[in-house]
């Protein structure tokens, strides 16, 4: 690979006085050292590289004793290891495609060749040129056939092709999806509503039950829509989460709100079994409500009317966790069947009660948000007797809620990193919390971060020691760009100190032993002692 201090042998071929002038004045006043030959022929430019080799050749592929894709040829031929740029005035995308299939690296019309982009499509060329020369090496030294590698790289060049366009497809889809399902929907839902409630004149019973159904079904395409959303989220890693102190009797009333009309419909009772006396738990409560919809969403499916199934929460006092879960008394699940149902649009085929229905995205989110809640979901069921689907959340303690953050990356390569962040004593409360969004937008999906007081936050990053300062150069990015836009105005200036550091081989108990110290230290805060709620 060729750097700015190495000489770089190039060959111009070029019939044109003023383009190659041209051209080498370019190269001339770019970074790279260029050692620059002009020729005005094909003939002259032959017998130059019968002298000797060069780094890359720029060639206009029409001079006068040669024209077309046959100068590509003629140099390929004669100089098998040089890169070579060929240029012209006039071209199609035909010609370009013949171009480069006749061994030419780069294809560029004269017009684009300004400043110091022709210098940098040279230096690309040669490294592209130099890593084909070297993977023709190491075929030569493994004796493998030629024609067996043309076949897979063009297997090879088709799928990655193949995988680019789905993946293009993908992504178009996901940006899409929200827009246009979104607008209709709610389109659909306000004149169901209007109509179902009088406003636009009397109606029946049967015809209110019916656009009961409609409002439920239109509900159904917009949590397939969130469902799909979160799914491409998690697949490409952008799924945050916003843990902090949150009440479950609140978020099980909440979630309770949205799908009593949905049971009410089908003729279910929807029962509630949640202490208000439960301690609060250290989770996205955003995520949370989706993984109790989708699982009563689909205990609705599988019951019949007349049926009840029951939303219910549990503290688990020796386990430090809540577990929230969803009893229904429909059909069960076969035994061999509890694993496969968390797959994606997994369907029953061979079970008679469940009516060929699909589970679609549902469970598979609900499993996968749970893990990035730092819980676990699980499932019993018996046939003819019902199922219940129950999923854990951790106490609002920094000890557990560490420890399972420390299980979920064990087997990580990167030193652990605890950061303690803080505000001013003077700065209010509604300030501080709006810092507090501001830390968990900036949070990336494997660090951690603790609101231990209203001012004062513990933030654990896992990260490579030398990206520690581009982290904090986008911390401070993040952070201007944050006051910027805030309409009360910017917020004062915060401190942050790394108090720790762990290198990723050190054990996860120790490493939770002197996480309790720090605690007790740095915040003056027992390990038994919730964080504080805001």
């Amino acid at each position: 690979m060729k750097t700015e201090n190495a000489t770089i042998k190039v060959l111009i071929l070029e019939d044109d006085d003023a383009d190659a002038r041209i051209i080498t004045r370019q190269l001339q006043q770019s970074r790279y050292g260029f050692h620059i030959k002009c020729t005005p022929c094909m003939e002259a430019a032959m017998a130059y590289l019968q002298r000797g080799s060069v780094d890359a050749i720029i060639a206009d592929v029409h001079v006068p004793d040669c024209h077309g894709i046959a100068t590509v040829a003629k140099l390929r031929e004669l100089s098998k290891n040089s890169a070579i740029l060929a240029i012209t005035s006039v071209a199609t995308p035909e010609i370009e495609d013949e171009i480069l299939a006749a061994g030419a690296q780069d294809f560029r019309l004269k017009e684009e060749l300004c400043g110091s982009a022709l210098a940098r499509a040279v230096v690309h060329a040669i490294e592209r040129q130099s890593n084909l020369n070297r993977i023709k090496r190491l075929v030569r030294h493994l004796k493998r056939s030629q024609g067996q590698l043309r076949d897979q790289a063009t297997q090879l060049k088709q799928k990655n092709r193949h995988l680019r366009k789905l993946y293009r497809t993908a992504r178009e889809f996901v940006d899409n999806v929200s827009h246009d399902l979104r607008t209709p929907l709610t389109v659909i839902k306000d004149y169901v509503s209007i109509v179902r409630d009088g406003m636009a004149g009397d109606i029946n019973p049967e015809q209110k039950k019916l656009l009961g159904k409609v409002a439920v079904r239109a509900d159904d395409l917009n949590n397939m829509v969130d469902d799909i959303l979160d799914a491409s989220k998690l697949e490409a890693g952008l799924l945050n989460a916003w843990r902090r102190p949150v009440s479950i009797p609140q978020i099980v009333a909440h979630a309770a709100s949205l799908l009593r009309e949905r049971a009410s419909i089908k003729g279910i009772e929807l029962v509630i079994d949640c202490p208000k006396d439960l301690p609060d738990a250290y989770c996205d409560s955003e995520k949370t409500v989706r993984v109790i919809s989708n699982l009563a969403v689909n205990a609705i499916k599988f019951s019949e009317p007349g049926q009840k199934i029951v939303l219910w929460a549990k503290y688990h006092p020796i386990e430090a966790e809540i577990m929230i879960g969803v009893t229904d008394h429909g059909p069960g699940i076969e035994p061999e069947c509890l694993e496969q149902i968390f797959q994606r649009f997994e369907q029953l085929e061979n079970s008679e009660s469940t009516s060929g229905k699909g589970f679609g995205l549902g469970l598979s989110i609900a499993q996968r948000l749970t893990r990035v809640n730092l819980g676990k979901l699980s499932v019993e069921s018996e046939i003819g007797r019902g199922s219940t689907f129950a999923f854990t959340v951790p106490l609002a303690e920094p000890s557990e809620v560490f420890w399972r953050w420390l299980e979920i990356r064990n087997g990580s390569p990167f030193p652990l990193f605890v950061n303690k962040i803080s505000l001013g004593e003077t700065i209010a409360e509604k300030d501080a919390n709006d810092f507090d969004r501001f830390m968990n937008c900036l949070l990336r999906r494997q660090d951690l971060l603790f609101r231990l007081s209203t001012r004062e936050w513990l933030l654990v990053l896992s990260i490579p020691e030398n990206e520690m300062p581009r982290w904090e150069e986008r911390a401070n990015r993040d952070f201007g760009r944050f006051n910027r836009n805030r309409p009360q105005g910017p917020l004062p200036g915060y401190s942050r100190r790394i108090i720790q550091k762990w290198p990723a081989q050190i054990s996860a108990r120790r490493i939770l032993g002197e996480f309790d110290r720090i605690l007790k230290t740095e915040f003056s805060l027992h390990t038994d002692e919730s964080l504080a709620v805001h």
